[in-house]
């Protein structure tokens, strides 16, 4: 379901997303979990590369794993960086709910591929 890339490191994952899948969304949480037992606050880089409609229908179920673990982490800056308006589309869902889903970023940003740098700098806080 997803790639821990390399930029990862203390409070900051950075993952290229594929498929959801509970399994993948399980070990996802996990990590974002160990992340905010860690360090307070956790920020979240991801890519969503060549997503296809499957791929967006793929993250809707996602929504369950979101209400029951979302509490136990937290999630400070949040980007996504895409190249599909799959992936734009549900990033702008995300940011329509975040007033009042659990899991919500306190910051979130949508990039375009080109823009991956930056992206990640906003991220780090740089």
């Amino acid at each position: 379901m997803f790639e821990i890339l390399e930029a990862t490191a203390d409070n900051v994952v950075a993952v290229r997303m594929g498929d959801g899948r509970p399994a993948g969304y399980r070990d996802f949480y996990d990590l974002l979990v160990e992340k905010t037992d860690e360090h307070g606050t956790v920020h979240v880089y991801e890519e969503v590369t060549e997503w296809t409609l499957s791929t967006y229908l793929s993250h809707l179920h996602g929504v369950v794993p979101d209400l029951r673990i979302g509490p136990e982490f937290d999630i400070g800056r949040y980007a996504a960086v895409g190249d599909s308006h799959w992936a734009k589309l549900l990033y702008q869902q995300w940011r329509a709910i975040a007033p009042v889903w659990p899991v919500a970023p306190d910051e979130m940003r949508y990039y375009e591929l080109s823009e991956r740098t930056r992206a990640l700098n906003w991220v780090e806080g740089r």
